[in-house]
């Protein structure tokens, strides 16, 4: 076990812990059901479960940490991710009870909150794998770095 390890492992659950906070906080506004809300706590739970012990294996056995690209920048990415889905559901909502009949805009909604859902599971794994959904260019994260 180095330092440098055990630094690495501090970060990654830091980060863990505020991606899938946030994820926890936002998914019952974003998803009308509650099947498609236990699919993705189940996803993203099991998901961080994993990232932390693949984290924990990197700082007893050495090792790479398994992929993960938990940084900063795709934390506040994430962040973005799901304000830009909040605020879009709202006006969505907003015209389909405007314009649709009841049963329909129900139906609407449903379809509506299953692909923000998708998304924002697509933004949580860019966060926790890819490190980042590219919103933030990538010569301000290479100054950052140097």
């Amino acid at each position: 076990m180095t330092g440098s390890a055990l630094f690495d492992f501090m970060l990654a659950s830091i980060g863990l812990c505020i991606v899938v906070y946030l994820f926890f906080l936002a998914i019952d506004f974003i998803s009308p059901d509650p099947r498609f809300r236990l699919i993705a706590r189940v996803a993203v739970g099991g998901v961080a479960l994993l990232i932390f012990l693949v984290a924990v294996k990197a700082v007893l056995f050495g090792g790479g940490s398994g992929g993960m690209a938990i940084t900063p920048m795709s934390v506040i990415e994430f962040a973005i991710g799901v304000i830009v889905v909040l605020v879009v559901i709202y006006i969505i909502n907003l015209v389909v009870d405007f314009l649709a009949p009841g049963n329909f805009a129900a139906a609407i909604k449903f379809v509506v909150g299953a692909l923000a859902l998708i998304a924002i599971l697509v933004v949580a794994e860019h966060a926790l794998f890819g490190g980042g959904a590219g919103l933030i260019p990538s010569s301000f994260q290479s100054r950052l770095s140097k």
